[in-house]
């Protein structure tokens, strides 16, 4: 399984320290592609042809994006998406605590998880501090309303049941 994402620490990270748990079942290559959420859906499409991976995720916050067209363009490359409204701290939040109020920017998702981790620091993510609340992110984020539209949301639980 591919997983490509736009976010150079904080994503690569945590999929990094996800794909070593036991319960893994597939070989899982996380990379990073620069750009808009549409950009990342075209290197992740790329990246499957060239290296005959059987599944691609793009994982992509909705920040100030339109989503239709990388919605769109996964569709047509056979790249499944995994939105996060606005920003993929939602998913990190929702291991502590059911998040069901407006977020309104990557700052103040950031703020909200340094309550419950005072030293969170997105440049070097702890996967540790995050492994044993999985399901609990799993639980909280099926309550939201999907994504992308609605905030907060999230669609990164969709990794975790692929990977199983």
């Amino acid at each position: 399984m591919l997983i490509a994402t736009n976010g150079k620490s904080t994503e690569v990270d945590y999929f990094d320290g996800l794909k070593q748990e036991p319960w893994v079942r597939s070989r899982v290559v996380v990379v990073l592609e620069r750009g808009s959420p549409v950009d990342l859906v075209r290197g992740a499409a790329r990246r499957r042809q060239r290296d005959d991976f059987d599944e691609a995720w793009a994982v992509c916050d909705v920040d100030h994006y339109l989503t239709t067209p990388a919605t769109r363009e996964a569709v047509a490359a056979d790249v499944k998406l995994a939105w996060s409204n606005p920003c993929f701290e939602v998913w990190l939040l929702l291991h502590y605590e059911n998040c069901t109020r407006y977020v309104e920017n990557a700052k103040k998702a950031r703020d909200l998880l340094r309550k419950h981790d005072p030293d969170w620091d997105k440049t070097a993510l702890n996967f540790d501090r995050f492994r044993n609340r999985i399901e609990d992110a799993l639980r909280r984020a099926d309550r939201l309303d999907p994504p992308p539209k609605s905030n907060p949301s999230t669609s990164v639980g969709q990794i975790i049941a692929a990977l199983r």
